[in-house]
């Protein structure tokens, strides 16, 4: 039977006693043979309780990263410059005052620079250290008077020093104190002369002296 419908009950109470229909539909009685017509009143459907919506934190802004600079490249060190074929580097021409200042002790002329032995001398030094060698003898060049013809370097008397040290001051003093070298230095038949210093090798500086006398 649905809500709020009129319902005609029959019923009979054979004991003779009136039936309480309350507790079946809340109200209303029938005693034997009568019957009442029972209503039930519907009350108004009302909306089943919701729970209340389980608060919502309020919306965070998506924190954002940081914005970080580009790297940078590392700045490429410039690289040294070559050695012009006209002019000496630093630790060539110390060599040269050196050799100059052993023979103003003797009294002997300054040797000139012929930057054609320069050449030479620092083709000789690049070898060594390139070929892991040390001797007047290059396995490239052949010996110092080959290259001087090969390059067209006329002379009367020549000769050649090598020295492998870690300073170009260390290099003269053993110069200096080896009989043989010493003489070239100081020989009065030279009058020109080309030094070639170059870095590397198991001294730290691999050294060519370069010697004419015209």
């Amino acid at each position: 039977m649905e809500d709020g419908s009129t319902a005609y009950v029959f019923a009979r109470s054979g004991s003779g006693l009136d039936l309480d229909l309350r507790s079946l539909y809340g109200a209303g009685y029938f005693s034997r043979n009568w019957l009442w017509r029972y209503y039930t009143p519907t009350p108004a459907p009302q909306p089943a309780p919701q729970p209340a919506p389980a608060p919502q934190p309020a919306p965070q802004p998506t924190p954002q990263p940081t914005p970080q600079p580009a790297p940078q490249p590392a700045p490429t060190p410039a690289p040294s410059p070559a050695p012009s074929a006209g002019q000496l580097t630093a630790k060539e021409k110390a060599m040269v005052d050196l050799v100059n200042e052993e023979r103003a002790k003797q009294g002997l002329p300054a040797l000139q620079v012929d930057m054609r032995l320069v050449v030479l001398a620092r083709r000789k030094a690049q070898d060594m250290v390139d070929k892991n060698y040390f001797s007047h003898q290059s396995p490239t060049y052949g010996s110092p008077f080959d290259m001087m013809k090969a390059a067209g370097i006329t002379y009367r008397t020549a000769g050649e020093n090598l020295a492998g040290a870690s300073t170009v001051e260390r290099a003269h003093t053993a110069l200096m104190n080896s009989e043989g070298h010493r003489r070239n230095i100081l020989s009065p038949a030279f009058d020109h002369i080309g030094i070639g210093i170059i870095e590397g090798g198991p001294y730290g500086l691999m050294i060519c002296q370069m010697f004419t006398g015209q």
